[in-house]
């Protein structure tokens, strides 16, 4: 089986390696006194290496990261940049435009769990591509589903590291693995950049055993003024 991951990306005048580490360094220094900010920014900064497609800056923020305790309870999500690798990534990334659909990931640490939260919108567009999955549920303004267990393992691919990896596959949880949407063959892996904002790739087992990276996103923690 292959694991090896080939994406070429457009080359950067300046050294990649160099920049991804100080803003990273940089991001870490300020967690230690405004976390919140922290996060902040690193969400505008994973925005704007999305909007730039630039998926090298990304595969070294992920082989930075670190294997996560969390994430636990709600978290906010991000599609970071399109999909990519698969076919159907260019019927994809135009509706995501219209309604990125996907809105987070909500975790159970106690029990090993979780699903996705959708927008209302979600719950019928993903019924085009997947008919017969009958696990969405709207709950208040939002749709929940595509469910999941997690654990700390080693990345399937390249980098090797040690990540919160989010598989779909159990039976329990009935996830589709039509063509057009095949969730039971993901498995997502989480790394932590700064305390509570986590960078996440999708990985899809393709029928002849491949690995392949198909897209970025990350996860925060809400935030709630209320509480300061």
């Amino acid at each position: 089986m292959s694991t090896s991951i080939a994406d070429p990306t457009p080359e950067s005048a300046a050294s990649p390696v160099a920049r991804v580490a100080s803003v990273l360094a940089e991001l870490r220094e300020l967690a230690a006194t405004s976390p919140a900010l922290a996060r902040r920014l690193g969400w505008d900064y994973l925005s704007e290496l999305g909007a730039g497609n630039r998926r090298d800056q990304l595969a070294e923020l992920f082989a930075k990261g670190e294997a996560p305790d969390g994430p636990h309870g709600e978290m906010e999500g991000l599609i970071v940049g399109k999909l990519f690798g698969i076919p159907e990534a260019h019927l994809a990334n135009p509706l995501m435009k219209i309604d990125p659909t996907w809105r987070g990931k909500t975790f159970d640490q106690r029990t090993g769990t979780g699903f996705n939260r959708l927008s209302p919108l979600g719950k019928y567009t993903l019924r085009a591509v997947a008919p017969l999955y009958g696990g969405l549920r709207r709950i208040g303004r939002e749709v929940q589903g595509y469910g999941f267990t997690h654990k700390l393992d080693t990345a399937a691919a390249e980098p090797f590291n040690e990540v919160r990896a989010l598989d779909y596959s159990p039976a329990e949880y009935r996830n589709p693995s039509v063509r057009t949407f095949p969730i039971k063959r993901t498995r997502d892996e989480i790394v932590e950049l700064v305390p509570r904002l986590y960078l996440g790739r999708a990985l899809l087992t393709m029928p002849d055993g491949e690995v392949r990276l198909i897209a970025y996103f990350a996860l925060r923690e809400f935030s709630d003024e209320r509480d300061a």
